[in-house]
């Protein structure tokens, strides 16, 4: 290209320059005709600013849509949730529960009925508290209950202990009491009894009085008994032949009712004299039983019972308190001599009686 024809082209360049671009200050129009000439690059200059604020316009108007949309979805849900509390009185004394609002919550009707509500409330739990501390009946009774039992005045029940029970002894009279009964002229009062008697052979003597004359006692005493009363029955020789109706089962006291008797009465009516004779072991027997009264009949026949014996007897029976009562057989009047069982009897707080074959007869 030659210089005339970039001549040309600046003259056509400025004879299109707009008229407000020759108006600008001079830098400004040599820097717009600098620019138009680099590169090929156009810029377009907007006089006015109204886009702009427009376009920010838009986005402050969703953004204020956007947080009220936030609070009434979110906020407003919490808020509905929010619940305020109060008190509820429940009366459950009829069928179905009652239920009473707090009265602060209500209006002044509302308030009035509620507190008469709660007034009746408190009515019926006094009364509730009344009726429970009442003595009803069948109820259990409390520290300050009087006993239901008369005592007469006196610090013991009027009920039997268990010793009493157990042993059918008692510190009255009447059914449950002491009994007296005897042998041979012979009382003995208690409750226990126990009759330890000769059966040896020489019990067969005299056309077999001595046995018999024995054995009628010894059923009369037994009739004396109640049904509370215990007895035992120990015929021996040289081996005690013990009343046990429960045998195998060991021997003991045994109640005086109908049924017991019945069977004392044929056990007796069944013995035979014959054998030797052992005091001793009958009397350990006997003793171990834990009777009131012991009734020891014998006709002193050898052995008799040694100084050690005796000792052993009375030593055994310190801590039992039975009465040993002993009856003698013999022939002829008494001598007067004091033999084993006088010694037997005065050792263990009982009483002595010699009864002599030739006249016996019936002694109660």
């Amino acid at each position: 290209m030659t210089n005339s024809d970039e001549s040309a082209i600046d003259e056509h360049l400025s004879d299109n320059i707009p008229p407000e671009i020759s108006d600008l200050p001079e830098n400004q129009s040599e820097l717009l005709a600098d620019l138009s000439g680099t590169d090929g690059m156009f810029y377009y200059e907007n006089g006015h600013n109204s886009a702009v604020f427009i376009s920010i316009g838009i986005h402050c108007l969703l953004l204020l849509l956007l947080i009220y949309t936030w609070k009434t979805t979110f906020m407003g849900a919490a808020e509905d949730q929010t619940a305020q509390g109060g008190i509820v009185l429940v009366n459950n004394s009829s069928e179905s529960p009652t239920y009473h609002q707090n009265p602060s919550e209500q209006n002044t009707d509302n308030t009035s009925q509620a507190a008469a509500s709660i007034s009746e409330l408190l009515e019926q739990n006094l009364e509730a508290d009344t009726l429970s501390n009442l003595d009803l009946p069948g109820g259990l009774p409390d520290e300050s209950a009087q006993p239901l039992i008369e005592t007469n005045g006196s610090s013991e029940s009027a009920l039997p202990s268990l010793e009493e029970l157990t042993n059918n002894k008692t510190s009255t009279g009447g059914d449950y009491g002491k009994v007296e009964t005897g042998v041979f002229g012979i009382k003995g009062k208690g409750s226990r009894f126990i009759y330890v008697f000769d059966r040896s052979a020489s019990m067969s003597g005299y056309q077999g009085r001595p046995i018999q004359a024995a054995k009628q006692q010894l059923l009369a005493s037994l009739t004396d008994l109640k049904e509370n009363h215990q007895f035992q029955i120990i015929f021996y020789n040289e081996y005690p032949s013990i009343f046990n109706p429960f045998h195998p089962s060991p021997a003991k006291l045994l109640y005086g009712n109908p049924i017991n008797q019945k069977q004392a009465f044929n056990f007796v009516e069944d013995i035979k004299p014959a054998g030797q004779t052992n005091h001793i072991g009958a009397l350990k027997i006997a003793l171990n039983m834990k009777p009131d009264v012991i009734f020891f009949l014998t006709d002193a026949d050898e052995p008799q019972l040694t100084t050690n014996e005796l000792a052993f007897i009375t030593s055994r029976n310190d801590s039992i308190g039975a009465s040993i009562n002993c009856i003698q057989f013999g022939v002829g009047k008494y001598l007067g001599a004091k033999n084993f069982l006088m010694r037997l009897a005065d050792l263990n707080g009982g009483q002595y009686n010699y009864v002599d074959l030739n006249k016996l007869r019936t002694m109660r």
